[in-house]
């Protein structure tokens, strides 16, 4: 399993509303804004395991990062099976909750803008 999912991908449009309004929609609070990659983050506390997603669009080409990560304190808890980053794609039992429930909210936002699913 990748510490991270990735994408790539073009797009022939601007979505940066798109990205907004799903991430608003999704419960996801911005982080970071640069004005060509924002880092977003959905959840927090000592218990949960937050999914982090970076976006970053210049001309068109669209990369993402999504994943969930676990604290030093979750991964005390978990006896350190839980390694610090976890990408969203379904196999093997670590988080598989949290990274279902992050997996659909992400796959939303692929379907708003036209672009496969993560499986």
């Amino acid at each position: 399993m990748n510490s991270r999912t990735i994408r790539d991908f073009h797009v022939p449009t601007d979505i940066w509303h798109r990205v907004e309004k799903w991430a608003e929609t999704e419960g996801f609070r911005l982080l970071d804004d640069d004005g060509t990659k924002r880092r977003y983050q959905k959840g927090h506390g000592l218990l949960v395991l937050p999914t982090k997603f970076e976006i970053s669009i210049a001309a068109g080409d669209v990369h993402f990062e999504a994943w969930i990560h676990a604290s030093m304190i979750n991964r005390i808890f978990s006896l350190f099976m839980l390694p610090e980053e976890i990408g969203l794609e379904s196999g093997g039992f670590k988080a598989v909750i949290p990274r279902t429930i992050s997996r659909d909210a992400v796959n939303r936002l692929l379907v708003q803008i036209g672009q496969p699913l993560i499986s």
